[in-house]
């Protein structure tokens, strides 16, 4: 069976291009095999920053052959009073590509009606490719493409060559202003010369014969090992996050590691100031000694393997000297000043216009994050601790430091706060308030912070809310979506048994009084927004649509919801909870119609299975609430949309206990007419089901998973 090989060479790609660029193209190719019947074995993707390949294993030499099957006018206008056929039947034959007399009739649930079969497919392959892989370059997405020369086709960067072999053999792709040929190219410096491919089978190891590791896992593992081993060279362990190990992989196309020296006059400053310029900056691997101290090392991983590395390496030293100086001005200019009065500078700096300042803001967050912690029942001494942080929150806005190098907005709160001989319990909640500032950044670590980092989500909702700037569609220019998730994350991972609307009334207390009103509307808006993130991130987790609604839906505190979920998922599995759902259906129905105010009186029952269903439910109760406190009890609070999950010692006893209703339940709705015409007996009877069906609905809105 044939293998297919199709490159796309470009120049220097994006390195946060590289990698979704890949599986995409691979993604696109598997889908265009399918649409053209092609079977085929494995599909490997290939990608460096000039590059992006995929090679398909034992693809089909020819498409798949079937019948095709189209069904023409009815048998009685295709044929005339003679069974000739007729211009109906005819110009049908033409269109399906049979002859009139090929033309069958067939009996439908309609009628009888003319049917045109005729075998399809068995294409060769050769022939169809070509058009399916010009599609991909035209089509594979980027968020910003661009044009050169007279080139029509746009791609995120110019297209410099195109490979394209069927085993041996060049398959005629045009695109791009290009047409692909069996030669590839090889590592810009240190292979500069075509490489001709005389089989597709040759790509991987013809590349790195030409100093290219085309396979991406196969580089990230050159990369980390030398890394490591430049950092061992002289004692040290390199402090390589994978975000930043996957960074420099999309980089280079061969790495080589080189260990550079940072003057140890700079390692006054903070680490976090060190490391962030390191890595944000320059894509430095900070070194550490064995008890996590920073050493005045760094290793850079090059592209290029040049005879006089003292010369590259005494280039990487002097631009990060350069950066490292600036950093050491920042922080001596801004230590000029306390955290307090760097506080004072946030009146000139601007929030949003309707929305004053950032002092302003830091006001209402001060409101906001007392009324939370009022209703979570902190006690004194964190209270304390937030008072002391309050009137310093965001003050680093106003550095210099912040203002060059912004990530680090937070941190160097706390660093000004520990210089300034604050509580290490202040500094570190003024560092956890501006936590997560990603989508899966580190949380908050302690419950001021936290408190601190969901006011401040909390109040800029509602402010743009009450302004009428929500998301719309895929625009989010003030990052609200963002926010929503931090405040799910954090109250996931706080495990706050706190109903979201009371904490984001709360928090919109910070606003009477002021400029802008936030009424119950604006409230309900911002706590059904971020019920939508919390439910997009249990979807991350693997749950399903109907378990998140019952999740969601049957919650009122955002830890409550992601336990539910996981403890929804679980009992789905067991085949007593699926039959029990459809006999609450059923109970929640006819319930729907019971009369309010109306309780069960045991003195109706007209029948025994009455008093037996209304016997068990006082121990169905109980299991419901041991069901739920056994889900608060184990089910961690955790980060939401990490995949994380959740289980139960001993679910199966628990839910033997909630399941005693589904057998004198079943027996009633089976052998008991409800409604009946005594009017005190069918009321009775509805209450009766109205109080069946409340007690697993504490379990969550099972109407959702019922069907």
């Amino acid at each position: 069976m044939p293998r297919l090989l199709f490159e796309i060479g470009t120049e220097e790609l994006p390195a946060w291009y590289v990698a979704p660029a890949a599986a995409a193209l691979a993604e696109g190719l598997t889908a265009r095999l399918a649409e053209l019947r092609l079977t085929h074995g494995a599909v490997r993707s290939f990608a460096t920053p000039r590059r992006l390949a995929v090679v398909v294993e034992d693809v089909a030499p020819h498409s798949e052959r079937r019948m095709e099957v189209r069904r023409g006018p009815a048998a009685a206008a295709a044929f005339d009073a003679d069974g000739k056929p007729t211009r109906a039947a005819t110009g049908f034959a033409a269109s399906a590509g049979v002859r009139p007399d090929d033309l069958e009739v067939e009996e439908t649930p309609k009628g009888r009606y003319v049917v045109a079969r005729r075998e399809v497919g068995g294409e060769d392959a050769a022939e169809l490719l070509p058009e399916a892989l010009a599609a991909l370059v035209a089509g594979l997405p980027a968020p910003r493409k661009m044009r050169w020369g007279e080139v029509d086709t746009a791609f995120v960067r110019p297209v410099s060559w195109l490979t394209a072999l069927w085993d041996d053999r060049v398959l005629p792709v045009r695109a791009a202003g290009l047409e692909a040929g069996r030669a590839t190219r090889g590592h810009r410096f240190l292979h500069p010369d075509p490489v001709e491919l005389d089989d597709a089978g040759q790509y991987e190891d013809a590349l790195l014969a030409a100093d290219v590791v085309a396979d991406r896992a196969a580089r990230a593992e050159a990369v980390r090992a030398a890394v490591t081993e430049a950092a061992a060279s002289e004692g040290g362990l390199a402090d390589a996050a994978e975000a930043l190990i996957e960074e420099i992989v999309d980089l280079v196309e061969r790495p080589f590691a080189l260990l550079g020296a940072i003057d140890e006059a700079f390692l006054e400053l903070p680490d976090e100031v060190l490391t962030t310029v390191m890595i944000h900056h320059q894509r430095f691997v900070p070194v550490r000694d064995a008890e996590g101290r920073l050493l005045p090392r760094f290793v850079a991983v090059a592209n290029h393997r040049v005879p006089d590395e003292a010369l590259v390496r005494g280039g990487y030293e002097r631009v990060l000297a350069g950066r490292l100086h600036d950093a050491r001005f920042f922080w001596q200019a801004d230590r000029r000043k306390s955290l307090a009065q760097h506080a004072w500078s946030l009146s000139g700096i601007g929030f949003q216009k309707e929305l004053g300042s950032m002092a302003d803001k830091v006001t209402r967050v001060g409101v906001g994050a007392f009324a939370v912690a009022g209703l979570l029942g902190v006690p004194d001494t964190e209270k304390h601790t937030l008072e002391r942080a309050l009137p310093l929150f965001r003050a680093d806005l106003a550095s210099e430091m912040v203002g060059e190098l912004p990530e680090l907005e937070g941190t160097m709160a706390r660093a000004y706060a520990t210089a300034d001989g604050l509580p290490a319990e202040v500094a570190v909640a003024l560092e956890d308030g501006v936590l997560p500032r990603g989508p899966h950044d580190q949380l908050p670590a302690t419950r001021v912070g936290a408190v601190l980092a969901v006011s401040d989500r909390l109040d800029k909702l509602l402010g743009f809310f009450s302004l009428g700037k929500r998301p719309t569609g895929s625009a989010d220019p003030f990052a609200l979506r963002r926010d929503a998730v931090a405040v799910a994350r954090v109250l996931s991972a706080q495990g706050w048994r706190v109903a979201l609307d009371d904490l984001v009334a709360a928090v919109a207390a910070g606003y009477q009084g002021g400029p802008v009103a936030v009424g119950p509307q604006t409230v309900d808006e911002v706590v059904a927004f971020v019920w939508d993130r919390v439910a997009a991130l249990l979807a991350e987790e693997g749950l399903t649509t109907p378990t998140v609604r019952a999740a969601v839906l049957g919650s009122r505190a955002v830890i409550g919801a992601a336990r539910r979920g996981h403890l929804l998922r679980a009992l789905a599995g067991l085949p007593a909870f699926a039959e029990m759902l459809a006999l609450y259906k059923r109970a929640a129905n006819l319930a729907e119609r019971a009369p309010r105010g109306v309780e069960v009186d045991p003195k109706l029952f007209a029948e025994p299975i009455e008093a037996e269903l209304f016997a068990a439910l006082p121990a169905s109760r109980a299991g419901v609430e041991r069901l739920l406190e056994a889900m608060h009890v184990q089910l961690p609070a955790w980060d939401l949309g990490t995949g994380a999950t959740g289980g139960i010692v001993g679910l199966d006893a628990l839910a033997a206990e909630v399941l005693q209703l589904k057998a004198p339940l079943d027996a009633f709705l089976d052998g008991v007419m409800v409604m009946v015409e005594d009017e005190a007996v069918r009321a009775n009877r509805l209450a009766l089901l109205a109080a069946v069906a409340a007690t697993p609905c504490a379990l969550g809105a099972l109407e959702h998973l019922s069907g």
